[in-house]
């Protein structure tokens, strides 16, 4: 996938960027509707927001009672991102 966007899509970069915040609802309401939109419209960008909420979903089944510890967070950043460039062409 291209992070410069695509015909129709906006910036596939930013919405990738900051999907951590639309994740956890840590955006204004009009920077939440751009998000959506463009998850609505973007397939791939879709498949990534989709990862990311089970990659959060996991760690917060397994620390049920804890906040997950920042080198916890880093691990599993560095995984995602060794899958999506191991995806890339």
């Amino acid at each position: 996938m291209s992070h410069d966007g695509h015909a129709g899509h906006g910036d596939c970069s930013e919405v990738l960027h900051r999907i951590y915040e639309y994740l956890d609802g840590e955006m204004s309401p009009a920077d939440v509707r751009r998000v959506a939109a463009h998850l609505q419209e973007c397939q791939p960008c879709l498949a990534e927001h989709d990862l990311d909420r089970a990659v959060k979903d996991a760690v917060r089944r397994s620390c049920v009672e804890d906040t997950a510890p920042a080198a916890v967070r880093l691990q599993i950043l560095q995984r995602i991102t060794t899958v999506r460039v191991e995806r890339e062409p």
